[in-house]
């Protein structure tokens, strides 16, 4: 009875886990539960790419943490990586946030550049820091000083990552729309906050370790404990923010449609097609209901129902369509045109006419020309 008590103890040992682990393996399954729940949600791949990018690294990152006590000492370069995949969350998370508050447009190529940021902090750290003051035996390419080029990587990752919000804070002026207005809006906001701040906490506990004010357990424990609150406000903010993929708001439609939701479907119909309320900026899902006399959810659905599509894609197709008349008939400026259409800001409006139709506006209105 005794030996298999002793058995029974060293196999309970042998899974245990430190607090640390525990919250890694939190975070682990949070992201992996996000990528899994965006993946099936967002109906159009660029709503995915970059939160699927932004939630794999984090994922990694706490998968990496989870494995330390019993991969980095057989693993040489196991706390480089594991390091330099932390130091790239702040690139990916800037893309995310430039997603989120632009509602869900793929980011421009410019701010793809903020991904190399990380990458030449760490080969930065690998190399400069036997420049510095590493030892004249070891070579670039082999495994030496490692504590010496860790401490390179976090410095040059934390700056690394700065320069990502630098180029954020560049952009600021496309959140302040985000302040006020609708609900929707708000909560973009909000959760761009969060994400700011969750990632620049992670830069100082860095820098903290750097520093020696903190040890490697407690800077390890302290980011993943601010991981699984990123992981948790992407839980409950996010998935209301991405909508529905087309497939998935057909199939609530084709359950039942009441009398009562056909002849909001008439009302719905009419109100794009003879009112055109999509030209009004400030024009929501909020805004749609209220004008409905029903809940928000309920407008997605008919929405789906009646137009195969999620509310954004329908409210910037029929701005589009408005706007190619405009274009063609008259010689507005472009800026009067987005803003007869609905559009608030020329950029926007450039951005999702060129996704739609190809062309710049300009562009569109010189073929036409052109061709007439």
């Amino acid at each position: 009875m005794s030996r298999t008590m002793s058995s029974l103890n060293n196999v309970m040992n042998g899974f245990s886990f430190s607090l640390n682990e525990i919250f890694s393996l939190i975070g682990l399954v949070q992201a992996v539960a996000v990528v899994v729940y965006i993946s099936f949600r967002a109906g159009h791949v660029r709503h995915v790419v970059v939160p699927v990018l932004c939630f794999l690294v984090l994922g990694s990152g706490f998968f990496f943490d989870l494995g330390q006590s019993r991969l980095a000492a057989e693993l040489p370069l196991y706390n480089f990586f594991q390091n330099g995949i932390w130091l790239a969350l702040p690139a990916f998370s800037v893309l995310m946030i430039l997603q989120v508050a632009d509602f869900g447009a793929f980011p421009k190529p410019f701010y793809w550049l903020n991904l190399s940021f990380p990458v030449v902090a760490c080969l930065g750290g690998w190399i400069g820091a036997l420049l510095v003051g590493g030892p004249e035996n070891c070579g670039i390419w082999q495994i030496c000083s490692l504590d010496l080029r860790m401490q390179a990587v976090q410095i040059l990752g934390i700056l690394a990552g700065l320069v990502c919000f630098l180029a954020l804070w560049i952009s600021r002026g496309t959140f302040e729309p985000l302040k006020s207005e609708t609900e929707t809006k708000q909560e973009r906001y909000w959760l761009i906050i969060s994400f700011v701040v969750i990632n620049v906490l992670v830069l100082f506990v860095t820098f903290l370790h750097v520093s020696d004010a903190v040890s490697n357990q407690i800077a390890v424990l302290a980011r993943d404990v601010l991981g699984v609150g990123m992981a948790y406000v992407a839980s409950t903010s996010l998935f209301r923010i991405y909508p529905p993929s087309v497939k998935l708001e057909r199939r609530m439609g084709a359950e039942e449609v009441s009398e009562q939701e056909k002849e909001l479907m008439v009302s719905l119909r009419k109100l794009f097609e003879m009112d055109k309320v999509y030209q009004e900026a400030s024009f929501s899902r909020m805004e749609l209901a209220k004008e409905l006399g029903t809940s928000e959810a309920r407008v997605s659905k008919l929405v789906g129902i009646c137009f195969g599509k999620s509310l954004p894609q329908v409210i910037n197709e029929r701005r589009i369509q408005d706007s190619l008349q405009l274009l063609e008939q008259t010689d507005a400026q472009i800026n009067i045109v987005a803003e007869q259409v609905g559009f608030n800001s020329v950029p926007t409006f450039n951005r999702v006419f060129k996704d739609i139709v190809g062309l710049s506006p300009s562009e569109y209105r010189t073929q036409q020309k052109k061709a007439s």
